[in-house]
């Protein structure tokens, strides 16, 4: 390792935290003792605050070297000025960490000659000294970032179980961009540990990386990502560390064990039992007073197989942290295939007004992201008919479940064409002519691409909703293709 300079060599790390525990409650302006807030340039620099607690506050020069910053010791650790944000107010607000922790540009020419214990990312993420500030900023054009206050610093600490998924994420990507598909990564990919998009616009950011083998080139272009911890990883770390006492539930795994393996084996164990059998151990009811299928069973249900009484996948810190939202449930016929595609939440006015801003790019939108950092946990059950109206839901019989993200090939090939459409509609002002009976429907229907399509989900033909273009329609939703659902099944059982 090169030499380090001597001004950032400290003997202790009660030396370093000493320093840092000193501007604690006080502003990124007043720990300024170079005026590096009134350097040209510096107050749009996305690190002028790091520049500043280097400076300022441990004392030791600027350096844009590729080694960790400081050395405590014989160890090395890097700093990171990362911020927080309410989510509430009130006497329990809510923390979440404001953005990703960024740690290293991926160069996705030398990542198939590392490995993990060496690599350039763990050189830099196996010590960390996180310094914490909340941006709880309303207009941050007239609010500058640099009036925001410290609110503490803390030793980067990983739970065992967090670290087996960390390297198994950092494996994943590894290998994906070794086997000459680093244009294929998508933040979703991942629990913890992102490929993230880095860059202006992900179109213009673009780096050489290896080609498939089969390929004539030696090199394909890829966007530029970054290994990031995710925005969900942060918030579970910083309210660890900032209330411990009030931590969410989390699931029991063994230090080796990643999150992955873990959905898999607690779900995979109790394979070939009934819902019937299954809701009578857990005491959850299957149906309501009326003989409906409760709508919260299939959720409450797959938490309990997986080992907690939460009800709601955000109260469960490997979850949160893993960006795993969605809890989906779905039944295999005689067919092979689920009955019913799957739907998501009826499009709001917010989300039609996005739609119809043509300042939204497609990389920007709501969608995209959506399906770029969400994971689904997906449970399968095989009903015992030819379809729903054939046999009962207490016999359909568990088979497995699993954690699936969308790949970025599908989301680019199905999903994007699917917004794209409508963007276009509503951009241009253009009608749908889904009310008008003598005219075709140009909305992205069942039939657009057999994936990715837009149809109602309103609770009846009058439960509509006005579009920007002053056009009234039924309520609508994305949804996904049952036979794309039967093809994630049949990848992942």
């Amino acid at each position: 390792m090169a030499e380090f300079d001597e001004d950032r060599r400290f003997n202790s790390l009660e030396e370093v935290m000493k320093l840092l525990v000193s501007a604690e409650g006080k502003s990124f302006r007043e720990l300024d003792s170079t005026g590096r807030i009134n350097h040209p340039g510096s107050r749009k620099a996305k690190g002028l605050l790091g520049q500043i607690i280097e400076e300022s506050v441990l004392g030791y020069t600027l350096n844009s070297d590729k080694m960790p910053d400081i050395q405590v010791g014989d160890d090395f650790y890097e700093l990171k000025v990362t911020p927080l944000k309410h989510l509430r107010r009130g006497p329990a607000p809510k923390v979440s960490a404001k953005e990703r922790l960024v740690m290293d540009i991926i160069n996705y020419m030398t990542l198939p000659q590392e490995r993990f214990e060496t690599s350039t990312f763990w050189t830099k993420a196996q010590r960390m000294i996180v310094v914490y500030y909340y941006d709880d900023r309303n207009d941050t054009e007239a609010q500058a970032r640099e009036d925001c206050k410290v609110l503490g610093s803390f030793v980067f600490h990983y739970e065992p179980d967090d670290l087996a998924t960390i390297r198994a994420d950092w494996e994943f990507i590894h290998k994906k961009v070794s086997e000459g598909y680093a244009n294929e990564l998508s933040e979703s990919d991942t629990s913890y540990l992102a490929a993230s998009t880095k860059g202006q616009t992900a179109e213009s950011s673009l780096r050489a990386a290896p080609a498939p083998a089969s390929s004539e080139s030696p090199q394909i272009e890829a966007k530029q990502r970054a290994f990031s911890y995710k925005p969900s990883f942060m918030t579970a770390v910083a309210r660890r560390v900032l209330n411990p006492s009030g931590s969410l539930n989390r699931f029991h795994l063994s230090p080796h064990q990643t999150l992955e393996e873990y959905v898999r084996l607690k779900i995979g164990n109790n394979a070939g039992r009934t819902v019937q059998d299954l809701s009578s151990e857990y005491g959850l009811p299957i149906r309501t007073a009326n003989g409906s299928i409760s709508k919260s069973f299939n959720q409450r249900l797959t938490l309990r197989l997986l080992g907690t009484e939460s009800t709601r996948p955000e109260e469960i810190e490997q979850f949160a942290a893993a960006g795993v939202t969605q809890v989906k449930t779905t039944v295999l016929y005689q067919d092979g295939l689920p009955q019913q595609d799957m739907s998501f939440p009826y499009l709001k006015i917010k989300d039609w007004e996005e739609l119809a801003d043509a300042s939204v790019q497609w990389h920007d939108s709501t969608l995209y992201r959506f399906f770029e950092e969400t994971k689904f946990c997906i449970t399968v059950f095989q009903g015992q008919g030819k379809n729903r109206n054939d046999c009962l839901t207490e016999d359909d019989q568990l088979v497995g479940g699993f954690l699936w993200n969308m790949p970025e090939r599908d989301i680019e090939n199905y999903v994007r064409p699917a917004w794209e459409t409508v963007h276009n509609l509503m951009v241009n002002n253009k009608p749908t002519y889904y009310n008008d009976s003598d005219r075709k429907n140009r909305l992205p229907g069942k039939s657009f691409n057999g994936v990715f399509h837009m149809r109602p989900h309103g609770r009846n033909s009058k439960d509509t909703i006005e579009l920007p273009n002053g056009e009234e329609i039924t309520k609508q939703c994305w949804w996904l293709d049952r036979k794309y659902i039967a093809r994630i099944v049949e990848s992942h059982l």
